[in-house]
């Protein structure tokens, strides 16, 4: 999935796509401060979902994600702006406009927003395997969690095997994404 990032505050803009990067379901992240650059990165390759400033230098964030969908029909699109207050949603966007977002908390917004809408796979895992992924996520061995569950090495083991499939990752893959996934979004 390519994800394009319009942003004209450039540290902003650096952050966002990190947040958006470690997302597994995310191929490919593009990132633009014009709407210029947004309509060329789109000419290069199609975008699946954007995540939109709505004031930029060249122009409005709301025609920009019109040609977008003009591009791409089945775009997903996620609005960031420092007053939602004052957003009126267009008839043409309303279908493709999945969040809203306040800049003034756009990083917790985001990352519940990209979780909704990607659904990303480890949402998808059994209580205990999302219990046995976080731990992974933490560095634990597989002898570690068993003794963290009270559970044998073997059933960690199965768990584990398990969760690789679910996910579609080899062994090392499945560590850093557990790794990954616990940085974005870390547990009490």
């Amino acid at each position: 999935m390519h994800c394009l990032v319009v942003e004209d505050q450039q540290i902003l803009l650096d952050l966002l796509a990190t947040i958006v990067d470690a997302f597994s379901e995310i191929s490919t992240v593009s990132k633009a401060t014009t709407c210029a650059q947004a309509i060329t990165v789109s000419k290069d390759m199609p975008v699946d979902l954007a995540i939109l400033d709505l004031h930029l230098p060249d122009g409005d964030g709301s025609e920009l994600g019109q040609r977008l969908i003009q591009r791409n029909p089945s775009i997903r699109l996620i609005v960031l702006t420092g007053a939602p207050e004052d957003f009126r949603i267009s008839h043409e966007l309303r279908g493709s406009i999945h969040a809203l977002i306040d800049k003034r908390d756009s990083f917790d917004a985001l990352h519940h927003s990209l979780s909704t809408i990607l659904q990303p796979a480890h949402q998808r895992l059994t209580p205990r395997q999302s219990e046995i992924f976080g731990l992974i996520g933490a560095g634990k061995s597989t002898k570690e969690i068993a003794h963290i569950l009270n559970s044998a090495t073997s059933t960690i083991e199965s768990h584990r095997k398990a969760i690789a499939q679910k996910l579609k990752l080899s062994g090392a893959e499945l560590i850093r994404e557990a790794s990954l996934t616990r940085q974005i979004n870390p547990r009490p």
